[in-house]
């Protein structure tokens, strides 16, 4: 992940002088894009609550497209009357020798995260069923690798196509009134890419034509996305979730991981809501004198003083299906795990100085 994004310790001591640039309205901040940034990583550098940034941006009329900013443009941030205004300079004049990677417009996130929102690395277990599999290659072998041969069970179309193993599998708990089945999805790990050669009594013939992994019979395939850079601004969450445990299942979740979210689409979670992270507080039993802490051996029946819930980081979703979200871990002050709560930030009030 890219050093701006999770690097907040930097990012609080740029928020800590701000207000002397406020004090002053001949003082501005200058920031010149460069190669690599995200906008969220522009947002950080000047505001500790990044979804103030698109308040700025659509509040001035000269700019068109606050998505559309490249490496080179410079952008200057000046305070009148205790409110942010920005205003940008545009890059050089773009030449037929300019590298590619210098021309195009900033990602909402981070290059590293964009397969995940343009493939669907989660899908509902009932899906599996009708997805193409590997069924192996015809020496038998269990581990198949870049340039071999492999069979796959359905005809498929002659272009490209990604092979997935499936991994772990997430319920969304259903509540005991409803009258639904529980949500169940399982994730995907891309270990392949591939193309079709030949098609022959229902099945296809496919060349590895780049391995993460080693290919395995049961394998599943999905076609290979359209490659596209989403534009997103972070906001406030707007609704409590659960963690229901790191994509791939690991036991803790680290700064630029992905989790899973007990909440989706159809609860009002979109991408780019931002989510603070927390743990249960403890709970207090007796009275004063022989205050002690609750544990599980203790009568559940016994009345508990519950302390808050302790803030252990920050979530942002990159990705909402239907019933649940994509999120990445921006901020773990500890060890973040599976049912650890993820609520909406603090309230606090815009460009306070």
């Amino acid at each position: 992940m890219t050093r701006k994004l999770f690097n907040l310790v930097a990012v609080g001591l740029l928020v800590v002088a701000l207000p002397l640039m406020a004090a002053s309205p001949a003082k501005t901040q200058r920031y010149v894009v460069e190669r690599g940034d995200t906008l969220w990583d522009i947002a950080a550098t000047f505001f500790d609550n990044t979804w103030q940034w698109p308040e700025v941006w659509y509040a001035n009329p000269a700019i068109n497209d606050p998505n559309l900013i490249y490496p080179g443009d410079e952008l200057t941030l000046t305070w009148q009357e205790g409110k942010p205004t920005v205003s940008y300079k545009p890059r050089r004049v773009i030449t037929q020798q300019t590298n590619a990677s210098e021309t195009s417009a900033l990602s909402s996130v981070d290059p590293v995260l964009l397969p995940y929102l343009q493939q669907d690395m989660l899908v509902e277990k009932a899906r599996l069923v009708a997805l193409p599999r590997v069924l192996g290659s015809t020496d038998g072998r269990q581990y198949i690798s870049l340039q071999d041969t492999v069979y796959v069970d359905a005809a498929l179309s002659p272009e490209d196509w990604q092979v997935f193993r499936v991994d772990k599998t997430f319920l969304r708990p259903v509540k005991p009134d409803a009258s639904a089945e529980p949500i169940i999805m399982v994730s995907l790990k891309h270990v392949a890419d591939g193309r079709i050669n030949a098609r022959n009594h229902g099945r296809s013939v496919m060349t590895l034509t780049r391995v993460a992994q080693e290919v395995r019979p049961n394998d599943v395939l999905l076609p290979l996305p359209e490659k596209k850079s989403p534009h997103f601004w972070p906001q406030p969450a707007k609704t409590d979730a659960t963690l229901l445990g790191h994509l791939y299942g690991s036991e803790y979740v680290a700064n630029g991981q992905l989790v899973v979210l007990d909440k989706g689409a159809n609860d009002g979670v979109g991408a780019g809501q931002v989510f603070t992270v927390t743990e249960t507080g403890a709970s207090v039993l007796n009275g004063p004198g022989d205050y002690r802490y609750q544990n599980a051996s203790d009568n559940i029946a016994q009345p508990a003083m519950q302390l808050p819930d302790v803030p252990m980081g920050q979530a942002m979703v990159v990705r909402a299906y239907p019933w649940v979200s994509l999120a990445v871990i921006t901020q773990a002050r500890q060890p973040i795990k599976a049912g650890m709560h993820a609520v909406p930030p603090t309230p606090q009030l815009a460009y306070v100085r």
